[in-house]
């Protein structure tokens, strides 16, 4: 093994170590090789199972990272152990190369896994998973399943994430059951805009679109995010091009 590759492995072994530590839904649970080629991880983020033709919420789910001989100039192969209904992950892989580059550090990836499994970030343009994309499309208004910030000044963060408009889905392989409920809450209609006499005053107005988040674009790809008054001032990652940027105050 060359002195650069090990290098590499032992860096990523001891800022991921730390990135785990830190962050409260994390754990390491095995790692193989002196320095680790292979890891096993535990995340605590509610996200979706499937089961037949019935959908449910999970709060665990286990990954697998294994960095191959040609890493870092080739990147890790990411795998879950534990099923996810995700449109960019299937049971053998999960897509992170569209975004990833060898200078991206091991931790980085560990994050950037957990806000796909939360939903805070997905692509139904390409997906491994048509039927997840299909479901993605019809409940964009109910995502992120999970509001954790995977950032690591802000870890175990309840406060929402940004979120990003996905993109139409593409066709999936078969059409998702008519019979299959969704797993979400049940959202009443939105009552009749009120005669302009008894709307809310400006203020009121204003309070309840904060409550609710406000929108702005990326700086980095220009794609329309909306955050909620929690996370002012928060280092944030962009669903669609995963750029880190400070979120406006």
């Amino acid at each position: 093994m060359s002195t650069v590759r090990l290098r590499r492995l032992q860096a990523d072994y001891e800022k991921m170590r730390d990135y785990v530590n830190r962050h409260p839904r994390l754990q390491l649970i095995q790692a193989e090789g002196t320095p680790p080629e292979r890891y096993q991880l535990e995340y605590r983020i509610r996200s979706l199972r499937q089961t037949d033709d019935d959908l449910a919420m999970a709060k665990s789910h286990m990954v697998e990272i294994s960095l191959p001989l040609s890493y870092p100039r080739m990147p890790p192969q990411c795998r879950m152990l534990t099923p996810v209904f995700h449109p960019n992950i299937a049971p053998h892989a999960i897509c992170i190369g569209d975004h990833w580059s060898p200078g991206e550090p091991l931790w980085s990836i560990v994050a950037r896994i957990g806000e796909m499994i939360a939903y805070q970030s997905y692509n139904t343009r390409s997906p491994l998973n048509g039927e997840a994309a299909r479901w993605v499309d019809q409940h964009l208004d109910e995502l992120p399943l999970d509001a954790v910030s995977m950032m690591p000044d802000d870890p175990g963060s309840s406060a929402a994430a940004v979120t990003s408009q996905a993109a139409p889905a593409a066709a999936p392989s078969r059409a998702m059951p008519a019979s299959r409920p969704s797993v979400m809450p049940h959202r009443e209609a939105p009552p009749p805009i009120p005669p302009s006499s008894s709307r809310p005053s400006p203020e009121v107005a204003a309070a309840s679109s904060a409550a609710e988040g406000r929108r702005f674009a990326c700086p980095s790809c220009g794609s329309i995010a909306r955050w909620r008054p929690e996370v002012a001032g928060k280092q944030l990652r962009c669903p669609r091009c995963k750029a880190v940027f400070r979120c406006p105050l």
